[in-house]
């Protein structure tokens, strides 16, 4: 029943917030609070960045991707930490270990099959392609969860970063939220997006 309080409240939500990806133009804001915060209280799995694209030129083109991601994934975890989320969620690392150790029944946690997600957005309600969905299913349940928080791709924009997040329900093989972050690129990028993804769910 939490879960279904939760997706009822977020569905409430979601119609209202501007900027997300299921907003309609010229509608009010939604109640105050963080947007994911129906679900800070429940089990949520994180999995790792998926997607990098850089851009055509400036720093973009000098970042290590192996090392930013493990960078993102780390800073994601220790400032919904730091806010007092501590083991509710299981956060990137989490989901690669429990994947690492069931290398005949998950999959590979870094390659999910999320690259039509790169230039076209998914909509709340949408259904999870079947690859997707057969993928996210096993690496939730190792963790008993049900839900799955998705940094589809994180690509520069000049001197920024933009992150798409999508969450999805991976029991109705749907998607529940999408929606892009914006954060100053370079040398801070991680703490800057973990904080961005944060603010989603939890105060600071």
């Amino acid at each position: 029943m939490r879960a279904r309080g939760a997706l009822l409240t977020l569905a409430a939500a979601i119609a209202l917030i501007p900027g997300s990806l299921a907003a309609q133009a010229g509608t009010p804001p939604a109640a105050s609070g963080p947007l994911l915060a129906p679900f800070a209280a429940g089990r949520v799995a994180i999995v790792p960045v998926q997607l990098w694209r850089a851009d055509t030129s400036g720093w973009s083109q000098r970042v290590n991707w192996a090392e930013l991601r493990l960078a993102i994934d780390s800073a994601i975890t220790t400032e919904l930490r730091d806010r007092g989320m501590g083991r509710r969620w299981a956060y990137a690392e989490d989901v690669v270990r429990s994947a690492k150790r069931n290398p005949t029944y998950a999959t590979d946690p870094y390659a999910l099959g999320v690259a039509r997600w790169r230039n076209t957005p998914p909509k709340a309600g949408e259904e999870l392609s079947s690859v997707l969905a057969d993928n996210l299913r096993p690496l939730t349940a190792l963790g008993d969860t049900r839900f799955a928080l998705i940094p589809v791709e994180l690509r520069a924009e000049g001197d920024a970063v933009v992150l798409r997040l999508v969450l999805a329900d991976t029991r109705g093989r749907s998607v529940v939220w999408a929606g892009d972050l914006l954060a100053p690129g370079g040398a801070g990028l991680a703490a800057g997006l973990a904080t961005r993804v944060a603010d989603l769910v939890i105060e600071p």
